[in-house]
């Protein structure tokens, strides 16, 4: 896939240089037109940066996110078994607790 994407902007390079070249040939373009141009064409570069920085945050957010083994989705269904597992506990354990109070209260009076 990386492959794919340098191969992809190799030739959307190529094509902006061609479209240069031609822009060139058939216009003679004073000194404002080629710095406008060229203004253009900084930003179009900084804006294919920028396309492949977002790609790469995107990447690494999703993998944090939905990773099974050690994203956020995993430390979720962690922390909801281990809720489902204290909720068991602690109504066996407050039972008694509950219950030596009542017996406790029970034995004062009898």
């Amino acid at each position: 896939m990386a492959g794919s994407n340098l191969e992809r902007l190799r030739q959307k390079k190529l094509q902006k240089e061609e479209r240069w070249r031609k822009l060139r040939r058939e216009k003679t373009m004073n000194g404002q037109d080629r710095k406008d141009l060229n203004v253009i064409l900084e930003r179009m570069d900084q804006a294919d940066k920028d396309r492949d920085t977002m790609h790469t945050d995107i990447k690494f957010i999703k993998e944090n996110l939905f990773n099974p083994h050690e994203g956020l989705w995993a430390e979720t269904k962690l922390n909801s078994q281990h809720r489902v597992d204290t909720k068991k506990w602690r109504s066996v354990v407050g039972t008694g607790v509950v219950g030596l109070f009542v017996k406790h209260i029970y034995d004062m009076f009898s």
